[in-house]
């Protein structure tokens, strides 16, 4: 388990740093910079809350849409900030990829601590 947890931090701490050094570099405005920090923040907080209220089996339907409806607006806030940005190509492929890489990271993390906070058969016979 150790191994799986190390490795989600890497892939969480890496996507961030990619994205937020790169983008930081790239958008010459600070609003930019400011846009594109707002949607890495929304987008790990939904995955962050959505694993916290399924850990606790407290979902129901109406969270559930909301959680995926606030999904896709980040995802879409994002598809058009890369589009609008005076990024080239490779840039804008390898922003998407770090994003991704966080958001990937965030949930294999948050689902690692998830099974190693499970009881297991062992720990039921005391």
């Amino acid at each position: 388990m150790k191994r799986s947890a190390l490795m989600a931090w890497l892939f969480m701490l890496v996507g961030a740093l990619i994205y937020l050094i790169g983008l930081w570099r790239a958008c010459p405005l600070l609003s930019g910079k400011g846009y594109f920090l707002g949607v890495l923040i929304t987008g790990m907080f939904i995955i962050y809350v959505y694993q916290r209220e399924s850990k606790r089996s407290l979902m129901d339907d109406r969270f559930v849409s909301v959680c995926q409806m606030m999904a896709l607006i980040t995802s879409g806030m994002l598809l058009v900030g890369l589009w609008n940005a005076p990024l080239s190509l490779v840039e804008r492929g390898a922003y998407l990829a770090a994003f991704c890489l966080c958001i990937s990271g965030q949930y294999l993390l948050i689902r690692v601590t998830v099974l190693t906070d499970q009881p297991t058969g062992i720990d039921t016979l005391k």
